[in-house]
């Protein structure tokens, strides 16, 4: 599948091989690996036994994990999927950026992108989850639309202390009541 969707300031596509050492790099991150729950310190197999897999996952429409490259700087800033659960038709997002890139709005147009490309596959509901002291991802999801639905009390292990969820979701109904 030749999965590229582009917006004003990004591409998102496909990882390759190759982007494994920048992922690796983005993800290393302490601040981020506590907020989002990847393994810290996050080494190199890591990214490549993720990326390794991704090939399958799209081919199948399981998942769609793409890469956030940034127009401007040529390079990969973050990564967001969308894992579809075709017995209830909808699809739940994920994300996240190198902490050098926060604060600038690619999050956000990320988002809307992918929610774009989900309802183009003619989900029914997309939805998302952060953790509740997250108010960056917080934010970046209700300016992408999305409605928060509640709080899952501790209900996610991050470095052996338990945290509020917070999830959030759109209908495709409402999304198209916002594009008209």
């Amino acid at each position: 599948m030749n999965l590229i969707l582009e917006t004003e300031r990004l591409i998102l596509q496909p990882f390759k091989e190759e982007d494994a050492i920048r992922i690796r790099d983005l993800a290393n991150d302490k601040v981020l690996a506590d907020i989002i729950g990847l393994p810290h310190p996050y080494e190199l197999k890591h990214a490549k036994e993720w990326i390794s897999i991704q090939p399958k996952q799209i081919n199948e429409g399981d998942e769609y994990p793409l890469k956030i490259v940034c127009k401007e700087l040529n390079e990969i800033i973050g990564t967001i999927t969308l894992r579809v659960d075709k017995h209830h038709n909808k699809g739940e997002l994920g994300y996240w950026l190198g902490k050098d890139y926060w604060g600038k709005g690619f999050a956000t147009e990320a988002v809307k992108k992918i929610i774009e490309f989900g309802f183009n596959l003619s989900l029914n509901k997309i939805c998302a989850s952060a953790i509740t002291r997250n108010n960056a991802s917080k934010k970046v999801l209700k300016k992408a639309g999305l409605q928060k639905e509640g709080t899952l009390r501790q209900n996610k292990r991050l470095q052996n202390t338990y945290e509020d969820v917070d999830v959030y979701g759109l209908l495709q109904n409402e999304y198209k009541r916002c594009k008209a």
